[in-house]
């Protein structure tokens, strides 16, 4: 039976498995842009563990059982005066089990962290994903997300110019 709940520090490995499964699925797509450092594991750990009490801060998992077979991570933030709205939810490191994403799972996580968002009245839910990665972009729009933003980016280390 499948189960959405708050993380907790005994789950904090699983998810880093998790996290390391989606960042080669990323790696696929873009190797110079998502590679990730030798103690990005550890570091991330670290980052679970200091902010799992943080009431701006949440991670869901997703557990058939005892196993963990997703999860999705998000925090608040208040953004400057300038803007009109501006408590903002970011959605972050969505990712399920290939095993688990026809049953829809990868839903669930995000209705759960959208309802979250919604207790907590953010003004509006941001999502940064990568244009290349299509199920992303078709579940988000899925889920009434519309297109605001281009990220460039350019490595200037072997930009080839004087």
């Amino acid at each position: 039976m499948l189960v959405i709940s708050q993380y907790t520090k005994e789950d904090i490995a699983a998810i880093v498995l998790k996290k390391s499964q989606l960042t080669k699925l990323h790696t696929a797509i873009d190797t110079g842009y998502y590679e990730p450092s030798p103690a990005a594991d550890e570091a991330f750990k670290k980052y679970l563990d200091r902010r799992v009490n943080d009431a701006d801060f949440k991670v869901f998992v997703a557990k058939d059982g005892d196993s963990c077979v997703g999860y999705v991570m998000g925090w608040i933030e208040q953004r400057p005066p300038i803007y009109l709205k501006g408590k903002v939810g970011y959605l972050s490191n969505i990712f399920v089990d290939e095993a688990h994403q026809q049953r829809e799972v990868g839903a669930q996580l995000y209705y759960a962290m959208e309802k979250w968002f919604q207790q907590r009245k953010v003004d509006y839910v941001e999502i940064k994903a990568d244009i290349r990665n299509n199920a992303a972009m078709k579940s988000f729009k899925k889920y009434g997300f519309k297109e605001l933003t281009m990220t460039f980016y350019k490595d200037v280390s072997d930009a080839g110019h004087e």
